[in-house]
């Protein structure tokens, strides 16, 4: 009889000490990381940038500012000469980087948040450097923007900014790689539409023009 109880006993002991959840021993999986969205902050958009450092009669050094993007562990400044088409890229680990630049030119500058092979990137902004002489400023190219109507169309619509207000009209590129075509020329309007066949990938350009014969151009690539 005790021989009984204490095989009884000791099968309850093994059953408490092998009883547990295997699963309460591995570690809680981790949640992949995603990259936050963020803003740019200075220069700002459309405007000239009266704030910055001389470095020397022609040159002036502005710092760059942006918020930061969660989880970011590094990020890609891209400054673009509007006037030469040059590009100036830096990659930083903060949100902010002074950078020499010519004054009086145009330029458009963006940041792409990094995250391993991850990546986001900003809107592009457009400023003047300071110590522009002249009143006589080329337009800042168009924002372009894309929705698909749902009937094999698109309206492409664009925004145009000039600092001394002298805009005058706009001239309409769309079509693929290789085959652009002037859709409108001289328009005074800011939107259109366009048929498309679907998984064609389309290119549109738009030509800003002011009264002093100053353009910029911009483009942009969408699919449907």
């Amino acid at each position: 009889m005790r021989l009984a109880i204490k095989l009884i006993l000791m099968g309850l002991l093994v059953t408490a000490c092998g009883g547990k959840d295997d699963n309460n021993n591995n570690p809680p999986e981790e949640t992949e990381k995603e990259l936050g969205a963020f803003n740019l902050e200075f220069p700002e958009n459309n405007l000239i940038c009266t704030e910055g450092e001389d470095n020397g009669t022609d040159g002036i050094s502005i710092e760059f500012q942006w918020s930061a993007s969660t989880n970011a562990t590094s990020y890609e400044l891209e400054i673009t000469n509007q006037e030469n088409n040059t590009i100036d890229k830096r990659t930083v680990t903060t949100t902010a980087l002074a950078v020499g630049l010519p004054k009086g030119t145009q330029f458009s500058w963006g940041v792409t948040a990094i995250l391993g092979s991850k990546t986001l990137a900003s809107d592009s902004w457009n400023f003047y450097s300071e110590g522009t002489s002249t009143e006589n400023f080329a337009p800042f190219p168009a924002e372009i923007s894309i929705s698909d109507n749902g009937d094999g169309t698109v309206t492409v619509s664009w925004v145009g900014e000039d600092l001394d207000d002298d805009l005058v009209n706009y001239d309409v590129y769309i079509g693929t790689s290789g085959n652009l075509e002037l859709i409108l020329e001289n328009t005074t309007n800011e939107s259109t539409y366009y048929n498309i066949t679907a998984g064609e990938q389309y290119i549109v350009q738009i030509v800003s023009k002011d009264s002093n014969d100053n353009t910029s151009t911009s483009e942009t690539y969408f699919t449907f």
